[in-house]
């Protein structure tokens, strides 16, 4: 590898044509759930409503463009065409059939008003590039969310038959869907996703009861939709986003199951303390038969606290003394909220430390749990035996499952047979306190699992278009405090999806960039930056460099390095 110079840029050069890029609406979307959630334009079927028709004319700030710039969303202040749209399903535990509306039109323009200023005339917010980009059916995707905290599934796919060419700088983007009543045919369907904040900066206008005229407007409203898009002309500078760094850590894991899919019955997960969290594998030791009377609890009810015999540590603490909840787990310091009724990732991540075997609406009232403690092995076991499931009265829904506790810090969730047939419920271990979100795993099938302290990986991101005669500033973030030195790789090749660098010492992570020339840092304050030079000679439009931060950290792998994404550097004439 040799350092950069002006010679050595032009060297680099490859001709590579651009491919479609997608970027989510309002920016900062992309892997955060909205904050709302709204039946139009996709939502509803208008069955038993007397409503005639639905439409939606979203309108969204152009700054969601502009001022973007990060790992997930590319800055897009240039004329792009707009070729397809997809919504989001909102963060529900939720499934749905989904089904098809007929005879629905999708429409698009640079808004004539800013998105502040839309008002519920439908033309007054269209600028002069209106056009029908859509016409025809559109198609509901079946699926399941999974639950709240968690993005849903982009399960509305549109592909514009006619793209619309949309320059941010020139004014907001409006896009208008409208359906008439009877056009829709099929199965159940969910709410989208909304971005109800101020910050999503995105407004409404809507039709409903008052269709085809507009019942009225709604500030702060911005319906999830991904774009898909590229540049409008060839000779466009761009810098894109791609891949993800190394490592993505996160203390907690857990599985969501929708009511009636759990199938963990007659199996077992033991947790095995490491230096930085658990080892969760599959299985776990015999059932412990409960000695003890059972405790009586209410419905809904958590237990005062219960000594263990003996010091138990876990990642991030210890305790002699657990408080049980009534809905089927296990708090690891004084706590007595319940969990009723309905568990989700945000509140299991939010709150204390604890164990869940099996968090769900539970009613131990007439069966009682049982608390036994063997000082001889250093062991204590929480059982719940044919607890039912809350609120049933046809079919009691018995549930028999037990966690272990032990002296050495090992934990064990044992389940006999468990029924749940009406409610969500949640397995899974945190320390709480705002843990990162991991995501949900199947459990059936994912262990083992390592979990660790919750970390990011470093983000590499563009802050300007590689225009000729220019320079563009390459930032990487999210570095190590403690990291002594870094490095930034530019090369001809890009490597999407990454070439894995296990056998190099840097296990999970990947290379995304050909390593033909590099500049060294030092980072400050966990960043570096570099200004990568574009030459003034217009004979290289069209030609992209690919790019890659490293940073120093001792003992992180085998290597002692992390690796970033990779951006994409276009180089064009504007």
């Amino acid at each position: 590898m040799r350092p950069i110079s002006s010679t050595l840029v032009c060297l680099l050069f490859a001709v590579v044509l651009p491919g479609q890029q997608t970027h989510v609406l309002p920016n900062g979307a992309e892997s955060s759930p909205g904050s709302g959630a709204n039946t139009h334009p996709w939502g509803t079927s208008l069955s038993g409503s007397p409503s005639p028709g639905i439409r939606d004319q979203s309108v969204y700030d152009s700054s969601n463009l502009t001022n973007a710039g990060n790992a997930g969303n590319a800055r897009i202040d240039y004329p792009i065409e707009i070729t397809g749209l997809r919504w989001r399903a909102n963060d529900s535990a939720r499934t749905w059939v989904g089904g098809t509306y007929a005879n629905a039109t999708v429409s698009l323009s640079t808004a004539a008003v800013d998105y502040t200023a839309v008002s519920p005339n439908w033309a007054a917010n269209h600028g002069a590039d209106l056009t029908l980009c859509h016409s025809g059916p559109v198609v509901v995707q079946p699926g399941f969310a999974n639950g709240p905290g968690l993005p849903g599934p982009f399960h509305v796919d549109v592909t514009l038959t006619t793209p619309f060419v949309y320059d941010p700088t020139q004014g907001d983007l409006c896009i208008d869907c409208d359906w008439q009543n009877g056009t829709y045919s099929g199965g159940t369907l969910t709410p989208l996703d909304v971005d109800t904040s101020a910050t999503g900066r995105a407004s409404r206008v809507f039709a409903s009861s008052q269709y085809p005229n507009a019942n009225g407007t709604t500030q702060n409203h911005g319906l999830i939709v991904e774009l898909t898009y590229v540049p409008a002309t060839p000779d466009i500078a761009t810098a894109f986003p791609y891949g993800r760094g190394c490592y993505d850590g996160y203390s907690s894991f857990y599985e969501l199951f929708p009511a009636s899919s759990f199938d963990l019955s007659n199996s077992g997960i033991s947790l095995l303390p490491t230096s930085i969290g658990y080892l969760a594998l599959s299985g776990a030791g015999a059932w412990h038969v409960p000695t003890s009377m059972p405790t009586p609890m209410a419905g809904n009810g958590v237990t005062a606290a219960q000594a263990l015999g003996f010091m138990l540590n876990y990642p991030g603490g210890s305790t002699s003394a657990i408080h049980i909840s009534s809905n089927g787990f296990v708090w690891a310091a004084p706590n007595f909220a319940n969990g009723c009724c309905v568990p989700t990732p945000g509140e299991f991540l939010a709150q204390a430390a604890r164990w869940a075997p099996l968090w769900v609406d539970l009613d131990p009232s007439s069966s009682g749990v049982h608390f036994d403690v063997d000082a001889a092995s250093g062991a204590a076991y929480v059982t719940f035996v044919n607890v039912p499931e809350a609120g049933l009265t046809t079919s009691p829904n018995l549930n028999s499952f037990q966690i272990a506790f032990f002296a050495t810090g090992r934990v064990e969730y044992r389940y006999q047979q468990c029924t749940i047939t009406d409610h969500v419920t949640l397995v899974g271990w945190t320390p709480g306190s705002g843990a990162r979100n991991p995501g949900p795993s199947d459990l059936s099938v994912a262990l083992p699992i390592v979990t660790q302290h919750d970390a990011w990986p470093p983000v590499l991101a563009a802050n300007g278009r590689p225009i000729i005669n220019s320079s563009v500033p390459l930032v990487a973030s999210n570095l190590p405090p403690t990291s002594p030195i870094g490095a930034f790789f530019l090369g001809l090749t890009q490597y999407d999806p990454g070439l894995a660098l296990g056998s190099f010492g840097m296990l999970g992570c990947h290379q995304f960039a050909s390593l033909d020339a590099s500049v060294a840092f030092v980072p400050q304050n966990g960043s570096g930056s570099f200004s990568f030079p574009v030459p003034n000679d217009p004979t290289f439009a069209g030609v992209h460099i690919y790019c890659q931060a490293a940073s120093m950290l001792p003992g992180v792998n085998v290597l002692g390095v992390l690796g970033s994404n990779g951006v994409d550097l276009a180089i064009g004439t504007q």
